[in-house]
């Protein structure tokens, strides 16, 4: 193929970006390459020989990601067509090739990129360049010391992404970022408050184009609900057409149906609002919507509009297209009479106003088609009372809202959640506030699919790589040598202050990462990669928002105010995050942080601070804005907080020994109204006491069938910290009510049996959120994790748990004392267990459990330790990831020598269900000692003992000092496990002054490519104190913080059986424990370092 040569000059590369190139600098370059097979050079400045006009330079070569982040997403950076170009327009001496990923899932087939001229490849290890759109949600093609241009959506320090980010800056990648390539870069000037620039790499109005067509399919079925079929409904959702040609195609025939035969003749004519005007998305919509017949009309003729006598059918639609001041007015009523709205000091002073939209424009609406910009600075452009308003006064004209800049429980408040491209709609009661999936007369239909550009997925990557050809062309072409040139490039490293200074300042500024370093624009990441991350507050919860602008990271400042927030017990989240300038100098920074806390005083205290630092760095530059939505008082210098928390009722069934650290935990807030639910009324009473807003009830849940169903339906989450085997029966009404359920015991059959009829129902049911099990997943699973995200494999995993007297506490035979349910404790012996070591599966049968304990060593030696096979440990294996591991282990601890002598105790039968003969523990010992042929108690202890005479006198002497060899009475006859219960409970309870123990350890060996063995060891040992157990803490703080996450809707989705072992589980849960004094000691030992790399 013949290509033309084209070097990297001012006729080749685009104005807009050369102009801040110096011509004397395009010979340098920032992209990691291969040049004539030698290693990997930091910079293509950094070659290891000499070049000169007597030396071919290879080109680069770029390769292409195959998109794997949603199963909906078939577009791509480049097209066949731009495949074509480059290789057409740039020489084999700046461009070598292309290696384009093979996929069956992209809009372009295959085929087309090959027959462009590209290499159709799975490995693109080869290539210096790589591009994606969306970030790779696996590391298996992020290859060290290459370079890579995607959204990664990092720079507000989104902590779902950090892991992405550090595996980047650990493999020394250099990261270019579509969402920074912005006309003129990367800056803001301390004192500005406009948005960010315009980026020059993006979708541009496909959003808004596919969030019209969409509506209109939304607006039909809507109608048809209403009783009222109308062309709107034949017309196919954005994705269901081949191209924008057969769309256009679709909408035009829609409309010559509605020109021809008008609508339905009692329909109301039909208006069409559009927020956003001269954005993208308002311009996309607009394009489409005015492919059907149509009149625009202004807010000026609104009312009279709809006054008029204006009969159908109507033969058109309506149009209206709002100014960004005719939404809001003045919250002082004489400024309403006699100041005009200016933009300029609207964004600056938000609080100042407040909505008009709600009584001057939505009353006469049908459609809302949503694409302005929105944080909660501004008013609302619709919220959730309003709108209830609206239908209270028998206004009911709105039947479609398509928000398609996608904020949920944003500028239109009942956008409750995203939805997607195969559920594009949910409808929404504004009476009852209630969301439900299918659509109805009576309600609002909502749209808010927030991956539009897919559904035209040929035109938007068309529009995108128009637009990221140039971008390219300019990367590819920093590194081009001049012909004539005869000038050495350094052998060595240089600043990257200076290398950068090659690249054109909007590709310069869009380097987050190089050389295993963030880059200068960047490092304000680092601020935020390792702090704990927090959900932000609902917008219910008291919080503050708090703009900043100036040097805030070059002066340390930003790092100061995130302590104070700290310090404070507030959490924060960054709603958005800018930084810029020139290299070497202070950067210009903004940021806009949400903070949120339980005392509306800590919120104060972190206004007051914040500001006091502000003017006392004056390094920093810095001006402060603080917002409060919808307080009268609120401004850039003063912000009132007033709690406004949506009450929440928490049914906690259960009101045993670690109920009431749940109800402590969860009921800090008076927002939450937790009902205790429990068969004993002093101990239900004395849970509900723990709460802010605690009500008690007695329950008894095998017979109180209607009660229980009552109780379920008023709540918003019901948590069962009821026995294991009563769960089902909880969650069986759960599914009925179709409300959340969150348990802290092991998953059962019989509620895996219920997975599927939970996500039919729409609910979530969390389950192992304790400690073992529920604390030892959230740890394994964050090194799990950590270890597959930089390229590892799991070789051996272990995972141990105990709840234990405290080693003073330990005074007794069985050197055990009961902080959780004595019946728990013995059905857990009885567990089968299943294990592997080292590639050898053993099975061990619950009777024989006891009978396998082994000394355990790995920590703690001085305490003496014994270990248990727990359950199936091989059910973890795809549930961790770790299938392959040849060491899977799960256990229980306790101090050496408890489980030879329960096990004695289990084979003479005490763990039994069944009647006892007799009254009195001796009665009992006989008729036991005749069922096994045994004459006397001695003998029957011998035979139990196996034939061990030490262990037979230690059981021995373990019943008598429990007192069931003589003549006590036996409390329960009609159950020997329950009386065994009763003593073991009486004698073996933590007495005032004594404290309980708990102890977890997990141990994962992983290995790596490059030859490196690592193992690493988390652990706690945390004692119990006069509040409360640790065994309590440790469960019940679990518990209720899985339950906060389920109720501020962070645990949403997937609907059906959860375990806590995803990140946007775990990582919150640990993060907030640690706040509460449960905390793991973290370490990683390398056993095997990398290989060296060859030279």
């Amino acid at each position: 193929m013949f290509r033309r040569l084209v070097t990297a000059s001012k006729g080749f590369m685009p104005k807009r970006l050369i102009r801040n190139v110096p011509s004397s600098s395009i010979r340098g370059g920032l992209l990691f390459r291969n040049v004539g097979g030698a290693l990997p050079c930091a910079y293509d400045r950094c070659f290891t020989t000499a070049t000169t006009t007597d030396q071919k330079q290879k080109g680069l070569v770029v390769g292409m990601l195959r998109e794997t982040y949603n199963k909906w997403e078939r577009r791509a950076p480049l097209t066949p067509h731009h495949v074509q170009s480059l290789l057409q327009r740039l020489t084999p001496s700046l461009l070598s090739g292309i290696i384009v990923q093979p996929s069956s899932h992209r809009i372009f087939t295959d085929s087309e990129y090959e027959e462009a001229g590209a290499v159709l490849q799975e490995d693109l290890s080869n290539a210096d360049l790589i591009l994606g759109v969306k970030r790779p949600t696996t590391n298996d093609f992020m290859y060290p010391q290459k370079s890579y241009m995607f959204f990664s959506h990092v720079i507000k320090g989104q902590a779902e992404n950090m892991p992405l980010l550090q595996y980047i800056l650990d493999k020394r990648i250099q990261l270019f970022d579509y969402e920074c390539i912005v006309e003129g870069g990367m800056s803001l000037s301390p004192t500005s408050t406009e948005r960010k620039k315009k980026r020059m790499v993006a979708f541009g109005e496909y959003a808004g184009i596919a969030g019209m067509v969409d509506s209109f399919q939304a607006l039909g079925r809507r109608l048809l609900s209403s009783g009222y079929s109308t062309p709107f409904l034949n017309c196919p959702p954005a994705y269901m057409h081949y191209d924008m040609n057969e769309m256009k195609s679709s909408l035009l025939q829609m409309g010559s149906h509605i020109a021809q035969n008008g609508l339905p003749p009692d329909l109301e004519p039909l208006v069409f609002c559009f927020t956003g005007k001269g954005g993208n998305v308002c311009t996309g919509a607009l394009e489409m919507f005015q492919l059907l017949p149509h009149e625009m009309i202004t807010v000026k003729d609104l009312e009279e509009f709809r006054c008029g006598s204006m009969k159908g059918p109507h033969k058109r639609v309506f149009g209206l297209v709002v100014e960004q001041e005719e939404l809001v007015r003045y919250k002082d009523q004489a400024k309403q009479q006699h100041q005009p709205i200016q933009k300029e000091h609207y964004r600056k002073n938000p609080s100042e106003y407040e909505s008009a939209f709600y009584d001057r424009i939505a009353p006469h609406i049908n459609v809302l088609v949503n694409g302005m910009y929105w944080d909660e600075r501004f008013p609302r452009l619709l919220t959730k009372d309003e709108m209830r308003n609206l239908y209270h006064a028998d206004n009911k004209r709105l039947y479609v809202v398509a928000d398609i800049s996608c904020d949920v429980n944003g500028a239109v408040e009942f956008l409750e959640r995203t939805t997607t491209i195969e559920h594009p709609y949910f409808h929404y009661d504004p009476i009852s506030k209630e969301v439900a999936e299918d659509i109805r007369d009576d309600g609002v239909t909502v749209c808010g699919v927030d991956i539009l550009p897919t559904e035209i997925a040929r035109e938007s990557s068309t529009h995108f790589g128009n637009a990221l050809l140039p971008v390219l062309e300019d990367l590819i072409c920093s590194t081009h040598v001049e012909e004539g040139s005869n000038q050495t490039l350094s052998t060595t490293a240089v600043p990257f202050q200076e290398s950068i200074a090659y690249l054109p300042v909007e590709l310069r500024n869009a380097c987050i990462a190089l050389q295993g370093s963030l880059t200068p624009e960047f490092k304000y990441i680092e601020a935020l990669m390792h702090r704990p991350h927090h959900q932000p507050a609902t917008t219910s919860e008291p919080h503050l928002l708090i703009w900043l602008d100036g040097h805030l990271f070059d002066s340390g400042l930003i790092n100061q105010v995130l302590d104070v927030i700290e310090n404070n017990e507030c959490h924060f989240v960054f709603q958005e995050c800018t930084a810029g300038g020139k290299p070497g100098s202070l950067t210009s920074s903004s940021a806009l942080l949400r903070v949120s806390g339980r005392k509306v005083e800590d919120l104060m205290e972190v206004e007051r601070k914040i500001k006091q630092l502000v003017n006392l760095i004056s390094k920093a530059e810095a001006t402060m804005a603080c917002y409060k939505q919808g307080l009268e008082d609120s401004s850039s210098s003063f912000v009132t907080v007033e709690s406004s928390e949506k009450e929440q009722s928490v049914l906690l069934l259960g009101a045993g020994r670690v109920s009431k650290s749940f109800a402590e935990l969860l009921g800090r807030t008076e927002s939450r109204n937790i009902v205790v639910a429990g068969a004993d009324e002093d101990e239900a009473r004395s849970v509900a006491a723990e709460a802010s807003k605690g009500r008690h009830i007695v329950l008894d849940v095998h017979n109180d069938w209607d009660l229980l169903a009552k109780l379920i339906k008023d709540s918003d989450v019901v948590v069962s910290l009821l026995p294991a085997s009563m769960h089902a029966i909880v969650a069986e009404e759960c599914i009925g009510m179709k409300t959340n359920l969150v348990t802290a015991s092991y998953e059962s059959e019989d509620m895996r049996n219920l997975g599927e009829r939970a996500a039919s129902a729409g609910i979530s049911i969390l389950n192992e959120v304790g400690l073992d099990p529920g604390l030892d997943h959230m740890t394994a699973m964050k090194i799990i994790d950590d270890i597959h995200e930089r390229g590892g494999t799991v070789a051996s995993f272990s995972s141990v748990c105990g709840g234990l007297p405290a080693p003073e506490a330990a005074n007794n035979p069985l050197l055990y004392k009961f902080s959780w349910s004595p019946l728990g404790v013995l059905s857990a012996c009885q567990n089968d267990a299943t294990y592997r070591i080292q590639d050898q599966i053993r099975s061990i049968s619950g009777k024989n459990l006891l009978n396998s304990a082994s000394s355990f060593n790995d920590a703690w030696p001085t305490l003496h330790l014994e270990v248990l096979p727990n359950r199936n440990s091989l059910l973890y294996g795809p549930k961790y990831g770790i299938e392959n591991a040849s060491t899977l282990f799960r256990g229980t601890l306790r101090y050496n020598g408890f489980s030879k002598i329960m096990h004695v105790f289990a084979q003479m039968g005490l763990f039994n269900d069944s009647s006892s003969e007799g009254t009195t523990w001796s009665d009992l010992m006989n008729y036991l000692a005749q069922g096994n042929n045994s004459s006397n108690l001695d003998g029957f202890l011998l035979s139990c003992a196996n034939g061990n005479q030490k262990l037979a006198n230690q059981a021995k002497d373990c019943l008598q000092w429990l007192g069931m060899a003589g003549s006590s009475t036996v409390t329960y006859p009609e159950s020997i496990r329950k009386s065994f219960c009763d003593v073991l409970e009486k004698n073996l309870t933590l007495q005032d002054q004594e404290r309980d123990m708990v102890l977890m350890h997990t141990g994962v060996e992983a290995s790596f490519d490059d030859g490196t063995v690592e193992k690493h060891q988390s652990s706690f040992q945390i004692y119990g104190d006069d509040n409360m157990t640790a065994m309590c803490k440790t469960v019940g703080y679990t518990a209720a913080l899985a339950t906060d996450l389920m109720l501020d809707g962070t645990i949403s989705k997937p609907k059906g059986l959860l375990l806590p072992t995803a990140k946007d589980i775990y990582v919150p849960i640990l993060g907030a424990l640690e706040k509460e004094g449960v905390s793991f000691d973290e370490s990683v030992l390398v056993l095997s370092p990398p290989r060296e790399q060859a030279l």
